[in-house]
């Protein structure tokens, strides 16, 4: 984000990724991260270092968020659910959905432990 001199929101720069491009921006944002921790065995393709992977960790809040991992080829993918808001109403949509779903701003262990 740009901020003006009164510290005033006036344009972003960089790519902006909001709820309808999600999936188009996924495999740029998860690429370099490689860099980040030195693994440097690396394609230099960004996208080819995520073909390489076999697994996939899926966090959404949406049901629409499980299509970030399309386009990807993996053994196994783990989604995670999380659900703050009309949690009766939605709660057996996303347990169909994903496969932990998490409710009311539940804590990030259950995360973190897989």
């Amino acid at each position: 984000m740009v901020f003006n001199d009164d510290g005033q929101l006036v344009s972003f720069k960089g790519k902006l990724i909001h709820s309808l491009n999600k999936n188009e921006h996924a495999l740029d944002m998860a690429a370099p991260i490689h860099e980040q921790f030195g693994d440097t065995d690396v394609p230099t393709n960004d996208n080819d270092l995520l073909k390489k992977r076999t697994n996939v960790l899926l966090l959404g809040d949406h049901t629409g968020d499980l299509g970030m991992s399309d386009g990807l080829n993996y053994d196994t993918r783990i989604s995670v659910g999380f659900l703050n808001h009309n949690v009766e109403d939605s709660l057996s949509c996303y347990r169909e959905a994903f496969d932990v779903v998490l409710v009311n701003d539940a804590p990030m262990w259950e995360v973190i432990k897989l």
